[in-house]
């Protein structure tokens, strides 16, 4: 399936994004999931890959790294004939190739052959705009809604047990809309000031930042009350990376403060390396001192709000117990999602 072919252009609505006067949406309802599954699972492969032919590239913007490839592929790309099942191949990458494995030239010609694919369908087909109205479509409360409505329930539940939750300066990682719940301006009183950040902004006022590169804080000040870090963590190909998002949200956090993490259901409970006691016990509450106070599963989403404790965090305990893979369990058809602090 190519990111964005169709056969017709069926609009969803004609609601502008981000109330900036967008031109309608081509992309039907149903297909929105499988545009965002497709992005992700092309990115993963790509990050493999890197991965096998040692490609080091540090930056995340999406344009820079095809930008990468392409440069790439023209200096290296010896064989364009080959006779390659892309999507088997992609499908198998991790069977057929292992890391820290001799690779031969013929594996890196069709490694090679599969990057080129791979940019191509989200180079050329467009992909990450496609990805992202996707994204924002899927917040619409017909599709299962914004996941700050869920952490606005929850700030409401929390100062009315008499909790003090009020006035936080808050940190929106991987914003798509500026128009969403925490925004609204009835939780003015808890939210005074949002910053939006945004691998990929599609508004002004979301900034485009990596959040892995951010500027760490160098006073209390500099820090949030709230942090939210919603399907965002899922996003990152690489898993020692997630770690590394993992201890920026503890450092980017006040003490005391909120840190709401959501993720697919799935990267909980059909994960050979991950299951909701390590994420929850081992990582958040022993490894990086955070205390649960909220959980919610849905049929596909997990929602968690997490309070830091203190600004310390047990950095050996993660990387002695988390610092590679480790299988739980494993039964076909489960997923790969890990978080590692190698």
């Amino acid at each position: 399936m190519a990111l964005l072919k169709s056969k017709k252009n069926t609009t969803i609505t004609g609601k502008s994004l981000n109330k900036l006067g967008t031109k309608p949406v081509n992309i039907k309802p149903k297909t929105t999931k499988k545009i965002i599954n497709r992005y992700h699972f092309l990115i993963k492969c790509r990050a493999y890959i890197f991965q096998l032919l040692n490609l080091k590239f540090t930056k995340t913007d999406d344009e820079e790294i095809n930008n990468f490839v392409k440069t790439y592929l023209k200096e290296n790309m010896r064989n364009v004939n080959l006779e390659v099942n892309s999507e088997e191949e992609l499908l198998n990458l991790r069977k057929n190739y292992q890391k820290n494995k001799k690779i031969s030239s013929n594996d890196i010609d069709r490694l090679n052959f599969l990057l080129n694919f791979i940019t191509e369908e989200i180079v050329d087909n467009g992909g990450l705009q496609k990805y992202q109205i996707a994204s924002i479509m899927g917040q619409n409360s017909d599709r299962g809604g914004d996941s700050s409505k869920k952490l606005m329930s929850w700030i409401l539940e929390l100062n009315d047990s008499g909790k003090s939750f009020k006035d936080m300066s808050a940190l929106e990682i991987g914003c798509l809309r500026v128009d969403n719940v925490i925004s609204q301006h009835k939780y003015k009183k808890f939210i005074k000031s949002i910053e939006r950040i945004d691998l990929n902004s599609n508004h002004p006022d979301i900034k485009k930042e990596d959040f892995l590169m951010k500027t760490l804080p160098e006073s209390n000040e500099q820090k949030y009350d709230l942090i939210s870090c919603s399907l965002v963590v899922n996003f990152v190909p690489d898993e020692n990376k997630r770690g590394e998002m993992m201890i920026r949200l503890k450092k980017f956090c006040k003490n005391q403060g909120l840190v709401f993490l959501v993720l697919p259901l799935p990267c909980v409970t059909n994960s050979r390396f991950t299951d909701d006691e390590l994420l929850v016990t081992k990582i958040m509450e022993q490894g990086l001192n955070f205390k649960l106070i909220k959980e919610h599963k849905s049929n596909k989403i997990v929602y968690y709000l997490f309070q830091n404790n203190n600004s310390v965090y047990n950095e050996k305990y993660l990387k002695k117990n988390h610092g590679s893979k480790r299988i739980i369990k494993n039964k076909p058809g489960m997923n790969n999602f890990c978080i590692t602090f190698g």
